[in-house]
């Protein structure tokens, strides 16, 4: 999106970290990390090292760039889909791999990577997984917090939804981004 916003109508965050203008892009996701860690809302995640020099990592000095990935635990996973059907926990269960966070990437690390002329110029859409009654208001405060810290963005919920809103509300996902795709499609 910086490199190209002319080409890009909107963009559509569900549930997930919204960088903003100013700010390196994983400020969003440290912040969440920091406040899952404190509240126990990693329940039984494992944080393991990563070593090596394969892709996205550097052998100058000889030993490859080292950072941290998250292994999500299966007590987490159901509490993330919560509103999923069955299967789909199960499957999220049996393909679990270490997640790479990339906080130590310095390309993250960059407050200067996006600008407000390219990246800021683009309509965004935050769409927030309103979690049902007794689910999980934790992940819900922490995409509020990131839809205050991103002024203008447009915002739209989806009831009853959880982390994995395209396995827990499809049909309400697909109708949010069928109305942003005719807001925001120019006409030639």
């Amino acid at each position: 999106m910086e490199r190209f916003p002319l080409k890009v109508a909107a963009a559509v965050f569900v549930d997930a970290a919204l960088p903003w203008v100013g700010k390196h892009i994983g400020v969003a996701t440290e912040a969440f990390m920091k406040k899952a860690a404190s509240k126990g809302l990693l329940m039984d995640c494992q944080m393991v090292p990563i070593t090596g020099t394969g892709i996205g990592t550097s052998s100058e000095d000889g030993g490859g760039r080292q950072g941290t990935a998250i292994v999500m635990g299966p007590k987490f996973l159901e509490k993330c889909y919560k509103e999923s059907p069955a299967e789909d926990v199960t499957l999220a269960k049996l393909l679990v791999r270490p997640g790479n966070q990339f906080m130590d990437d310095p390309v993250m690390k960059d407050e200067a990577l996006l600008t407000a002329a390219n990246y800021g110029s683009i309509k965004k859409v935050f769409v927030v997984a309103k979690a049902a009654h007794g689910s999980s208001a934790s992940t819900e405060e922490v995409q509020r917090w990131i839809e205050a810290t991103n002024p203008g963005t447009e915002v739209q919920e989806i009831a009853g939804a959880d982390h994995a809103v395209m396995n827990s509300k499809p049909r309400e996902l697909c109708d949010v981004l069928v109305g942003v795709a005719r807001r925001y499609t120019t006409k030639d």
